[in-house]
């Protein structure tokens, strides 16, 4: 079943957020198979696995944006990674749940995010990618939850962005056959 929250035993690097700090929360739950597609070879999950073991290795060819991503340190359970976005260097812990889950994770004096990639299933049984993404807001506020309208639009872009992004990433990944 496709994650509705956190994973369980999920952490979040984001702590709690201080007033005026909000955190924005983005779910995208998308098929892995296009059954509308036929034709196209059906992933299964040891290759989706395969496909988010790629992007913790090397985000570029998944991520819009993203500039350079470089392997610091590796563990059995993950790595560190820093990525260059739009010219600015951010260090991310990587973590793996074996055939489940990869998160990233950002906590510095700049930011601070985690981003989980969860191999889940719909109803149906059929495979499904779901991203996660909570991040830390300065004074902008969510779209939706926020009473000013004026910070609610300035929401919106932020939002769209980070589920064109997962479009994309799940586009990459599933798009490896």
């Amino acid at each position: 079943m496709a994650a509705a929250g956190p994973p369980p035993g999920s952490t979040s690097a984001a702590p709690p957020a201080p007033l005026g700090i909000i955190v924005i929360r983005v779910d995208v739950t998308l098929p892995v198979n296009d059954p509308a597609a036929p034709d196209q070879p059906a992933l299964d999950r040891d290759q989706v696995w395969a496909g988010l073991l790629r992007k913790a290795e090397n985000a570029v060819p998944f991520v819009p944006g993203m500039e350079a991503c470089t392997v610091l340190e590796r563990a059995s359970d993950g790595l560190v990674r820093e990525v260059v976005v739009k010219g600015e260097a951010i260090r991310e812990d990587v973590t793996f749940t074996p055939k489940e889950r990869v998160s990233f994770s950002r906590a510095d004096d700049r930011a601070a995010w985690v981003i989980h990639n969860v191999i889940g299933e719909d109803a149906a049984g059929a495979l499904t990618l779901t991203f996660i993404g909570e991040m830390t807001a300065g004074p902008m506020a969510d779209d939706a939850g926020d009473p000013d309208p004026e910070r609610r639009r300035e929401a919106r872009p932020l939002r769209a962005a980070a589920v064109g992004r997962r479009r994309s990433s799940c586009e990459a990944i599933c798009g490896a056959r």
